[in-house]
């Protein structure tokens, strides 16, 4: 394996765990990260009252450790790609999802609309990663929609970041909610207030700034294809005010990344041409990816797996 050069794009959970088992085997790794820290989401997605910069480090000390050389700054794009697929003989994409979904209804350009993965962002970066940035601050309601682990993570910020009132609207009732349930205790703790079976339909606004969001009531149906009871609305509709709505309904990927076309996608997400466990070959032949770009949004023992599997099956066809 001395002889094997890798390229690892992002330095998360997944980007790490292979990096550190590879380097472990002897190859030469390269990590690139579009940001100036290694851990990705664990940095910049998850507050500090849930993953700290101490545990953060104890994930990217070891790589260095080992030889890993961690090149940062480096947005990289499809094109990138290609050619690091010339230069190395390995690249693996563990760079995540970084958007997400807009809610789709009326309203959504009004001031006070806000997307959770930006609103983490900017209190990661003053009140953990702590560059200087300023804390971001709120006043009055906020209403978060979702109830995901992001969006259980928005609603504490907010509550920290001096929301008087945060709900969390969800269209589904308590069971269908997809974060854990230590999750949806945590922020009940803290004070945030959950209605569900609550779906949001328009923002309401006022001289441009969000004053309320009209919202459906729903009850719910026959499970649909992700097993979940779907919710059906009722035609019954209430008028939450809210000087804030934070939306919270699932990362997506970045399609400007692809700006090539030549590394199959479906709708962003990296689609494998092989899977060796948890490790998921492109259609470009030495190109592999794993974690979230590949699977969706997962927990991060999941991603920790995809980045194992790869440097296993690299390890493996390079012993034989």
């Amino acid at each position: 394996m001395n002889d094997i050069k890798v390229a690892i794009v992002g330095a998360g959970p997944a980007g790490l765990a292979a990096a550190k088992e590879l380097l472990a085997a002897g190859a030469k790794v390269d990590i690139y990260e579009r940001e100036n820290f290694g851990g990705g989401v664990m940095a910049f997605g998850i507050p500090s009252f849930r993953f700290k910069m101490e545990a953060i480090a104890k994930q990217v000390n070891p790589v260095v450790e080992l030889g890993g050389n961690f090149i940062y700054g480096k947005d990289l794009k499809e094109s990138d790609f290609l050619k690091l697929s010339e230069d190395y003989d390995y690249v693996y994409l563990a760079f995540g999802l970084t958007k997400v979904r807009h809610l789709g209804i009326p309203g959504e350009e009004l001031e006070g609309n806000i997307n959770a993965l930006t609103f983490l962002r900017e209190y990661n970066f003053a009140e953990k990663i702590k560059d200087g940035s300023v804390e971001p601050k709120l006043h009055g309601t906020v209403i978060v929609v979702g109830a995901g682990n992001v969006a259980m993570d928005g609603a504490r910020v907010a509550v920290r970041c001096g929301a008087e009132k945060t709900i969390i609207a969800y269209r589904r009732s308590r069971d269908e909610a997809p974060c854990t349930k230590i999750e949806m205790k945590q922020a009940e703790d803290d004070g945030v207030v959950c209605e569900f079976l609550t779906n949001p339909v328009e923002v309401i606004g006022k001289n441009g700034k969000v004053v309320a969001c009209k919202c459906e009531v729903m009850e719910l149906g026959e499970p649909d294809e992700s097993g979940r009871r779907k919710p059906v609305g009722t035609g019954t509709y209430k008028e939450i005010a809210c000087d804030y709505i934070i939306s919270a309904i699932g990362q997506i990927p970045d399609m400007d990344v692809y700006n090539v076309g030549k590394i199959a996608t479906d709708h962003g997400y990296i689609k494998a041409a092989a899977q060796y466990g948890e490790a998921f070959q492109t259609n470009v032949e030495n190109i592999y990816t794993g974690g979230d770009i590949v699977k969706g949004a997962k927990t991060i023992g999941v991603a920790v797996k995809c980045g194992k599997d790869f440097a296993k099956h690299i390890i493996e066809i390079e012993s034989k």
